[in-house]
């Protein structure tokens, strides 16, 4: 009968243990670094935003050279996202806030947002959305990135557990 040197195996299960959760503490400092860096983005994104809203704000009437194109685009947009805003509205009954320009629904007699009364269904006006579509988007694939990551991280950890217990199973079974 072998001998079952219990020592040994308590210092390699220690080992493997100090291992994985250091692996697993470098992942998980890995992720909360990359969705810092992240937030970090999409707050330069929101900058660049904000400084292109400035721009259309104050030069849309007296743009030149290159961002008359951009200009133009923007506003032929802005039309139309104003229109189509207002065949939903006709549609669900909402109107707009005169004062505050909330979006009211249908049946409500005050605005939510700034206690206005809610004028009549048939006034039209122009609603400009906050975040767009590729925002959205861009938002949506930096959460699938650290979807992925902490599932690599997770296979990780679980393939250092693994190889902690085949060593292990090794030293006791002698395989």
């Amino acid at each position: 009968m072998a001998f079952i040197d219990f020592d040994d195996i308590s210092k390699t299960l220690a080992g493997k243990g100090k291992e994985a959760a250091q692996k697993a503490k470098d992942v998980a400092e890995i992720v909360q670094l990359k969705a810092q860096a992240t937030s970090e983005k999409n707050k330069v994104k929101a900058l660049y935003t904000a400084i292109g809203q400035l721009y259309y704000k104050n030069h849309k009437d007296d743009a030149d050279g290159e961002y008359q194109s951009i200009v133009d685009e923007i506003t032929k947009s802005l039309a139309t996202v104003g229109e189509l805003q207002t065949k939903v509205r006709k549609l669900d009954g909402s109107v707009v806030c005169p004062s505050c320009g909330a979006v009211i629904r249908k049946g409500n007699a005050f605005c939510g947002k700034c206690g206005a009364a809610a004028p009549e269904p048939d006034v039209e006006e122009e609603e400009v959305f906050e975040e767009t579509e590729e925002e959205a988007d861009a938002a949506e694939d930096e959460t699938e990135t650290a979807a992925e990551d902490v599932e690599e991280a997770v296979a990780e950890a679980a393939e250092v557990a693994e190889e902690a217990a085949d060593e292990v199973k090794s030293e006791v079974y002698g395989e």
